[in-house]
């Protein structure tokens, strides 16, 4: 199934040090719902990011699990993670065709570092299924397990 194109403008946002979106924030019951999904996925684990403000939500991969590439990875185990309740965007590592299509689709935007994406934070419930798509798919990369492209 492809990526829906995300409707409206894009939020503003930085994707230097730190990553953060600026404006139009994700509602934290949203967010929430993400984390727990992710949480739920073997061998995943919350805890605080090796890369970003104080506040975020990183997700934590077990090593034994950790087959994918140096890639795949923000820092450690760390293979992406939601920024605090504020901003609401998500900062992932995505294989190359999958990132290509989440900006094309206008769900966000490259960031720092190289490699990695500013996935805008969800609006709705509907956003918030494309979001959780775009996270399984990065702990997909994350375990080492291939993933095709989207269409």
């Amino acid at each position: 199934m492809p990526l829906p194109p995300r409707r409206g403008p894009a939020p503003l946002v930085v994707t230097g040090d730190p990553v953060e979106q600026l404006t139009d924030p994700a509602p934290a019951g949203l967010t929430q719902r993400l984390v727990d999904a992710v949480t739920a996925f073997d061998g995943v684990r919350t805890g605080p990011s090796y890369v970003c403000v104080r506040g975020t939500r990183a997700f934590h991969l077990a090593p034994v699990l950790a087959h994918g590439p140096a890639e795949a990875f923000l820092a450690g185990s760390e293979f992406g993670h939601v920024h605090p309740p504020y901003d609401g965007s998500l900062h992932l590592m995505l294989p190359a065709p999958w990132g290509e299509a989440v900006v094309a689709a206008g769900w966000g935007t490259a960031a720092a570092p190289c490699g990695s994406l500013l996935v805008y934070g969800p609006r709705d419930e509907a956003e918030t299924a494309v979001v959780a798509r775009l996270v399984t798919r990065a702990y997909l990369y994350a375990r080492g397990t291939w993933t095709p492209p989207p269409p």
